[in-house]
């Protein structure tokens, strides 16, 4: 069985940290590269095979729409599924990556279970889910959220607040 590998590119340690973490939490035989910019990403990429890409948007010396058009314009990288991870999620944004060719986005920050999601999702599209799902274990609901970006940036207390309802006197 050939491993799903993943290319993650961020210039944040921290994040990068989170997202291979996550994704080898939630499936254990994935084979995961990083980089700290879209220019190293490029240059691995012209290296190795990656059957996805999950890509921060703003990095120094190449950015990640930067990174997606160059991948859009390679015939051996046109179909690869390349997912945006990025603060950057208003409507302009959004659609610039659209026409640009991304297959998803995943706004920042992020739970573990989002992000899992969203690989399931696109490595599904690609016909990579059987060699993924080889690899996955039983899920624990009761561990899912604990190693998630919203946690770590919360400490582990991201509450959801409720707007108090006006009662009538």
């Amino acid at each position: 069985m050939s491993k799903v590998s993943v290319l993650v590119v961020d210039d944040a340690p921290f994040i990068r940290d989170l997202v291979k973490k996550a994704l080898r939490g939630h499936f254990p035989g994935i084979r995961i590269e990083d980089a700290v910019n879209g220019r190293k990403a490029q240059q691995m990429l012209t290296r190795e095979r990656f059957d996805l890409i999950l890509c921060d948007w703003e990095m120094p010396e190449m950015s990640g729409l930067e990174l997606l058009t160059w991948c859009r314009a390679q015939d051996a990288l046109k179909a690869l599924p390349f997912i945006m991870v990025t603060s950057r999620g208003d409507k302009e944004n959004v659609v610039q990556a659209i026409q640009s060719g991304v297959s998803d986005f995943i706004g920042k920050p992020f739970s573990n279970e989002q992000l899992t999601s969203k690989v399931r999702k696109a490595l599904g599209r690609a016909g990579k889910l059987d060699a993924l799902a080889a690899s996955a274990p039983v899920r624990n609901m009761a561990t899912g959220m604990a190693n998630d970006s919203l946690a770590a940036l919360t400490g582990g207390k991201a509450e959801v607040v409720r707007p108090l309802r006006h009662q009538p006197q």
